[in-house]
C-alpha cells in the first residue's frame, strides 16, 4: 500500500483500528443502552419515583427484587459501554484537523469520573434499596423519636437521585456535548445534532433531579434515551465507513478532507 510524505508504516493500520474499535463501541453502546431502556420501562419504573404509590414501590422492590437487580445491572453494563465509546471516539479523533485535544481528554476524564459515581449509586439502589424496603413494610423497627425505616429508604433514594440522576448525569452530558461539539466537522448534521441533544437533556434531567421532580425526570428521559440511541447509531455507521475507506486507500490527510466535504454538504 503507498504511503503518503512524512506518514509511518504503522499509521495506517493503527488509524483503522482505532476507527474499528470506534464501531464496535458504537455498537455495543447501542446495544447496551437499549436493553437497559428497556429495562427501565419494564421494571425499574415500578420502583422509581414515577410510581406515586411508595406503598406499591417498596412492594415491588422486595417482591421483584433479582429483577430489580438484574435491570440495575443493565445499566452498569450501558455505563461501562458509554466510557468505552467515549474513549474510542477521543482516540479516533485525536489525529483529525481542527479537533481541539483538550476538550477530547476532558470529555473521556469526567466520563470516567461520571462512571465512579454512577456505579456508586446504582450499588446502593441494588444493595441496600430492597432491605430497606423490607424494614419499611415490616414496620417492626421504627425507633421512637428516631427516623423510620421508611423515611431511611426515601432518604437513601434521594441520595442516589443526586449522585445518579444530577452529578453523574451531568459529567455524562458534558462529555456528550464536547465530544459531538469538536468533532461536529467530520459527521452529518443530524447525527452530531443528536450528540447536542443528549447534552442538552442530559442537563435537563439534572437539573429536574436536583429540584426532584418525578415528571421532569421521566420526561427528559423520554427524549435522551432514543437520542443517545440515534447519536450512536449515526457515530457507529461513520466509523465503520471511515474504516472501511481507509482500509481501502492510503492517505488518511485526504479521507479526512473528503468526509469533512462530505459532512458540509
Amino acid at each position: 500500500m503507498p504511503q503518503s510524505p512524512g506518514i509511518e508504516p504503522l499509521a495506517l493500520p493503527s488509524k483503522h483500528k482505532a476507527w474499528v474499535r470506534l464501531f464496535l463501541a458504537g455498537c455495543l453502546a447501542l446495544g447496551t443502552h437499549l436493553a437497559a431502556g428497556l429495562g427501565m420501562l419494564a421494571i425499574l419504573r415500578h420502583g422509581l419515583d414515577t410510581n406515586t404509590n411508595l406503598l406499591e414501590r417498596m412492594e415491588f422492590i422486595v417482591n421483584r427484587k433479582y429483577l430489580w437487580i438484574s435491570a440495575w445491572l443493565a445499566w452498569n453494563v450501558a455505563a461501562l459501554s458509554i466510557l468505552f465509546f467515549y474513549y474510542s471516539m477521543a482516540i479516533a479523533h485525536e489525529q483529525d484537523a481542527g479537533c481541539r485535544l483538550t476538550l477530547l481528554h476532558l470529555a473521556v476524564i469526567f466520563s470516567t469520573a461520571a462512571i465512579a459515581v454512577d456505579l456508586t449509586a446504582e450499588t446502593l439502589e441494588m444493595g441496600l434499596l430492597p432491605d430497606l424496603a423490607a424494614l419499611a413494610l415490616n414496620d417492626a423497627h421504627a425507633q421512637p423519636g428516631g427516623i423510620t425505616a421508611t423515611e431511611m429508604f426515601l432518604l437513601l433514594h434521594r441520595i442516589v437521585v443526586m449522585l445518579s440522576g444530577y452529578l453523574a448525569n451531568g459529567l455524562y452530558s458534558l462529555s456528550a456535548l464536547m465530544l459531538a461539539w469538536t468533532t461536529r466537522k467530520f459527521y452529518p448534521v443530524w447525527t452530531w445534532m443528536a450528540g447536542i441533544s443528549v447534552g442538552a437533556a442530559g442537563f435537563a434531567l439534572s437539573a429536574a433531579a436536583l429540584a426532584n421532580s418525578a415528571q421532569g425526570m421521566f420526561w427528559t428521559n423520554v427524549v435522551l434515551v432514543p437520542g443517545i440511541l440515534v447519536w450512536l447509531a449515526g457515530v457507529a455507521a461513520y466509523a465503520r465507513k471511515r474504516a472501511s475507506v481507509l482500509l481501502n486507500s492510503g492517505n488518511p490527510h485526504e479521507i479526512n478532507r473528503q468526509f469533512q466535504s462530505r459532512a458540509r454538504q
